[in-house]
C-alpha cells in the first residue's frame, strides 16, 4: 500500500507511512533509542534497560528476527497492547495474527526493510480483527536492535493506541 492508501481489504485495514513519530511517547522512545545507538548502526538489546523506559513498557513489543527471509516472533507484548488487541501475542509469529484477514505483505515488508537496511519505520494503522470485530487504530515505530553491530536480530516496537473497541 502506498501512503494513505485505504486498500481493498473488506475489514478496513490500512496503513499510512510517516516520516517521524507524532505521539510524544514514540518520540521519547525514538530519542532513547538514538541515545543508546551512539555511532553504531543499531544498539544491542542489552543497551535497552526496562528501568529506563518504564512509562513506555506497557505499549512496547519486542520481535525476534527468525531465519532468512526473516519471520518475526513476539518475544514481548506489553500489557496495553494485550488490552487493545484482546490477546497476548507473546510467542506468536506476526504472520499468524488476526489483523482482519491474512497479514498484509506490506506489513511484513516494512519489518523486513527495518532488518535489511537497519532503519526505523514509523506509521499509522487501523484494522478490524476478523475473530471478534475489535477495531484497533494506532501509530507505531519499529526500531532495529543488533547484538553484533551489523545484523539486526531484534526489533523494538512501540505503539500509541488511539482506538481499541469491539
Amino acid at each position: 500500500m502506498t501512503e494513505g492508501d485505504q486498500g481493498s481489504d473488506p475489514w478496513g485495514s490500512r496503513f499510512e507511512e510517516l516520516s517521524q513519530p507524532t505521539h510524544q511517547s514514540l518520540k521519547d522512545l525514538h530519542a532513547y533509542w538514538l541515545s543508546k545507538k551512539g555511532t553504531r548502526k543499531a544498539p544491542p538489546r542489552s543497551a535497552i534497560r526496562p528501568d529506563e523506559i518504564v512509562k513506555q513498557l506497557p505499549s512496547v513489543a519486542l520481535l525476534d528476527v527468525v531465519g532468512d527471509p526473516p519471520r518475526f516472533r513476539f518475544r514481548l507484548f506489553g500489557t496495553q497492547l494485550v488490552a487493545a488487541y484482546g490477546q497476548d501475542l507473546t510467542g506468536k509469529f506476526v504472520d499468524e495474527i488476526d489483523v482482519g484477514s491474512r497479514v498484509p505483505p506490506e506489513m511484513l515488508a516494512r519489518a523486513t526493510k527495518v532488518v535489511r537496511e537497519c532503519c526505523i519505520n514509523v506509521g499509522r494503522s487501523q484494522y478490524t480483527k476478523k475473530s471478534d470485530q475489535r477495531r484497533v487504530e494506532y501509530e507505531r515505530i519499529l526500531l532495529p536492535l543488533s547484538e553484533d553491530g551489523e545484523t539486526v536480530n531484534m526489533v523494538l516496537c512501540a505503539y500509541a493506541i488511539e482506538t481499541a473497541y469491539g
